[in-house]
């Protein structure tokens, strides 16, 4: 239970400071009161976070996967050894997983966050560039040549 309250905290961390990114960076209250210049350097900080996040993620997974390989393989030593040495191996074995995927865990769950915020960050800075794109009109007509 304490694990569970522990990641929605975080999760609800990480969702106010992407509801308050644009006023702690430059100090307006809506994303749509933002320059051009302003947008784009913001996106690019937005597409730093979706790498960064998904980087944590596929990392902290990776090492989950290992750490709970290295877990099940202590406790089939500990099962199949019949000396106090060889359980004794498998049970440090076992830790050393236990602590490695635990850890794995950790990191993937501070990813995934920073993965979603920076998306959501993202998808928020497009639909404000929007304003700034030209429409390729000129006086209300415009023309499209495609081949």
């Amino acid at each position: 239970m304490k694990k569970l309250t522990l990641s929605l905290l975080i999760l609800c961390f990480a969702f106010s400071v992407n509801a308050q990114w644009y006023y702690n960076s430059f100090n307006v209250s809506n994303v749509n009161d933002l320059n051009q210049d302003q947008l784009n350097l913001s996106l690019t900080k937005a597409n730093q976070s979706i790498k960064t996040g998904s980087i944590m993620t596929g990392v902290g997974a990776g090492v989950c996967i290992i750490g709970a390989i290295m877990y099940s393989s202590g406790l089939s030593n500990i099962v199949s050894s019949t000396t106090y040495s060889g359980i004794d191996k498998g049970l440090n074995k076992g830790i050393a997983g236990a602590y490695i995927a635990g850890a794995g865990g950790i990191i993937a769950c501070i990813g995934i966050p920073i993965w979603i915020s920076g998306s959501m960050r993202k998808n928020d800075i497009e639909i404000a560039l929007v304003k700034f794109q030209s429409t390729g009109s000129i006086n209300g007509i415009g023309l499209k040549i495609r081949f």
